[in-house]
């Protein structure tokens, strides 16, 4: 029993470090890595060119400092938000007025994604434009597999 025991967690600590070994390899294990790796893949599908791909990397670049700004934000929100939901009673006009903060912060911020996303498919051609389309409703559509109501 012991023997088994010890195997099975042998196995699985194997299986572990592989599953963490490939995530740090493709990048999936930061933010900056992450994102490396996406526009990377996207300029490989897409064969950019050089200000092409340099759009992407500032697209990408954009996206990053966006998420990183947002942490920030959520880690102040989260204490405010459990500063909230500890007192005796909720504060909804204050729970508005977090609310209202954070739709402010992302109406501010859409324009900067939407320009940088702009300038880069702006440059594209045709034929790039609607394998971008692809890629990207392959991504939405199939992220978790086939739809079970697609026949």
């Amino acid at each position: 029993m012991l023997k088994t025991a010890l195997i099975t967690l042998a196995v699985l600590a194997v299986i572990a470090a592989a599953g963490v070994a490939w995530a740090k390899h493709n990048g999936h294990c930061s933010m900056e890595n992450r994102m490396h790796h996406v526009t990377e893949r996207i300029g490989r599908k897409l064969d950019l060119n050089g200000d092409q791909q340099a759009r992407l990397v500032n697209l990408g670049e954009t996206l990053r400092s966006l998420r990183a700004d947002g942490e920030d934000d959520r880690s102040l929100t989260h204490e405010q938000l459990t500063q909230l939901l500890t007192a005796p009673s909720l504060d909804r006009d204050r729970a508005v007025t977090l609310i209202d903060q954070r739709l402010q912060t992302m109406n501010e911020q859409v324009r900067s994604v939407v320009d940088a996303f702009a300038d880069f498919s702006d440059s594209l051609d045709p034929a790039q434009r609607s394998q971008l389309v692809e890629l990207i409703d392959d991504r939405v559509n199939y992220r978790w597999g086939p739809s079970r109501w697609a026949h």
